[in-house]
């Protein structure tokens, strides 16, 4: 029975060790694919039979790594600026076209994204409800139309409203975004890269603290068949 037991556990560790690692490889392959098929099979004879056609698939995503740098340099000044700007109204225009490009164009934004640069302030609000603390990260000020509908009449000169993301655990690309007035943030002594490390942990790794590593897939996996075996 304990040899069994050990036998399935080794089994299950191998599978899930390895699956990111295929994943890896499989989602490379595709790209490289992807990148390198779109040459006609009667292109270039001789290099096809050499490295049977890889050495052709190298010096193709060479070409086209060629062909992305020169169209950076190009948009990247003053006239491709222009053009990319005239590009890119265009096709959000289009019909059917659109949908799909500015999709795409805000998957592509949102992931480089500086979420460093856009949370300016770490601090504690009182949320969901009170008495009940969670860690957000102030991006801007309220626009003043919006701060009066929330201060209401009786709004003194100084005081204003602030946006504020909480993000949730232990996911911090996602969360909520609300509306608070400034007096009821506790600001906090912590930079947002420990504020986000202290998220993502689901607080274990405190902020400020260190020699304290994330646990490994390999740990995460000891950890769940010894909870199993007990």
């Amino acid at each position: 029975m304990r040899l069994l037991k050990s036998l399935r556990a080794n089994i299950l560790v191998g599978i899930v060790l390895t699956i990111p690692v295929v994943a890896t490889v499989l989602i490379f392959d595709f790209l490289f694919r992807l990148a390198t098929n779109w040459l006609p099979d009667n292109a270039f004879p001789r290099l096809q039979v050499v490295w049977n056609g890889y050495l052709l698939r190298f010096i193709t995503l060479i070409a086209v790594l060629i062909f992305f740098y020169i169209t950076g340099l190009l948009v990247r000044n003053f006239l491709g600026r222009r053009l990319y700007g005239l590009g890119d109204r265009i096709l959000g225009r289009i019909p059917l076209i659109k949908n799909i490009y500015v999709t795409v164009r805000q998957v592509s934004a949102s992931l480089f994204t500086q979420r460093k640069g856009l949370f300016k302030e770490v601090v504690l609000i009182q949320y969901p409800r009170k008495g009940l603390y969670s860690l957000a990260f102030i991006t801007a000020t309220a626009p003043e139309n919006i701060t009066q509908v929330i201060c209401g009449g009786n709004r003194e000169p100084t005081q204003d409203c602030v946006s504020v993301f909480i993000a949730t655990t232990p996911n911090p690309t996602s969360g909520v975004f609300i509306l608070v007035p400034r007096a009821e943030t506790v600001p906090l002594q912590v930079s947002v890269p420990d504020a986000l490390t202290f998220i993502m942990s689901a607080g274990a790794v405190h902020p400020g603290q260190t020699g304290v590593s994330e646990p490994t897939l390999l740990d995460k996996l000891e950890i769940w068949l010894s909870h199993r075996e007990d």
